[in-house]
């Protein structure tokens, strides 16, 4: 009776390939399975809903980790006295923790719904993060930290202008590095204190912009092997980071390939994975190569084959990036997702 071996599974990694094209005797399509190194299958992680569990209304944004927290970010311009955390897993005790910047004296908490966060990093076991309460028109910049006692996060207002408001921020060598409102240069704050953006001889800027052409601007921030990673969405600079400002230094530009999106931008196990315009990109890959090959990480995996430039989704009114990417460190994967509807244009 006829019967076909298969001893090749890559092919399930690559659909953008043909198959008229692919090795002999392997497969193009997988389902709910991982290829590993050596051809072996593995299946994929499952999702497990917790015991308890917590809903987040439309007034908070973004949930991260950090201290042994989950966090989540709002700001409003309404009287507040702050939210304790709630506990989030009754198997582990896990909690999470509201953090929030309350800027006014009157009005509705509903109004929050309308707050948009523009980034954050971490910083000791707590945040940096960029929020507006009125879709954009003004920011607020907050240092938070958590009471480990009470499980509630306070904040500390970051006052100086220098630091921009853009979100794309990264921490790496005992500073918080920013990429500038006009996306030109890349700021940075003062050894140890992410409040001071202007410390003559300590903070200051890279200028990045005199290594890319015209028209491109910061798009991604990242720590690479002790550097730090700057994106445009045509190129990626790897800076020289250092306690004395004027040691600073590019070290080398790779051309050819980029990002618009710094959420996709995740470090795992030493590298730096992110979403390009042809697919999910290895930053150790490229670096070694000099240019994007298709032994890369990335060729392009369906439904990425849509410019990540068109990946973005309408919120209050105008058009954000909308992928985001973390590291599942246990399953040694990286993941992607887009969530909301794809808007075109």
């Amino acid at each position: 009776m006829p019967s076909v071996t298969f001893d090749r599974f890559d092919g399930g990694l690559l659909l953008a390939r043909p198959s008229s094209v692919a090795p002999a005797n392997s497969l193009r399509k997988l389902i709910n399975m991982d290829v590993q190194p050596g051809g072996w299958l593995r299946s994929r992680a499952k999702w497990r809903r917790t015991v308890g569990g917590f809903e987040l209304g439309p007034q908070w944004k973004g949930l991260e980790s950090n201290a042994g927290y989950l966090w989540t970010f709002s700001c409003w311009n309404v009287a507040s006295t702050g939210k304790i955390s709630d506990v989030v897993d009754l198997d582990t005790g896990d909690r999470i923790v509201y953090a929030h910047i309350s800027s006014g004296t009157g009005g509705n908490f509903a109004e929050a719904s309308r707050t948009r966060l523009l980034g954050v990093t971490r910083w000791n076991n707590g945040f940096l993060a960029v929020l507006s309460p009125d879709e954009g028109a003004t920011f607020y910049r907050s240092l938070f930290s958590v009471n480990t006692v009470t499980h509630t996060a306070t904040g500390v207002a970051v006052a100086d202008a220098n630091m921009p408001n853009t979100g794309i921020m990264a921490t790496a060598g005992g500073r918080i590095f920013a990429a500038s409102n006009d996306g030109q240069t890349v700021r940075f704050c003062k050894v140890g204190d992410p409040t001071d953006w202007t410390a003559a001889g300590n903070a200051g800027f890279l200028p990045v912009s005199q290594h890319f052409g015209s028209g491109q601007r910061v798009y991604g921030l990242g720590q690479y092997q002790g550097k730090l990673a700057v994106f445009t969405d045509q190129s990626i600079q790897l800076w020289v980071i250092d306690p004395d400002p004027t040691a600073m230094a590019l070290e080398r530009v790779v051309d050819g390939v980029g990002t618009r999106h710094h959420g996709s931008i995740v470090s795992l196990y030493g590298d730096l994975l992110f979403l390009s315009e042809t697919g999910v990109r290895s930053l150790t890959t490229l670096a070694n190569a000099l240019f994007p090959t298709d032994v890369d990480v990335g060729l392009p995996i369906k439904p990425f084959t849509k410019s990540p430039e068109q990946l973005v989704r309408f919120v209050n009114g105008g058009q954000v990036p909308a992928v985001t990417g973390i590291a599942a460190g246990p399953f040694s994967q990286y993941w992607l997702s887009a969530p909301g509807r794809w808007a075109e244009g």
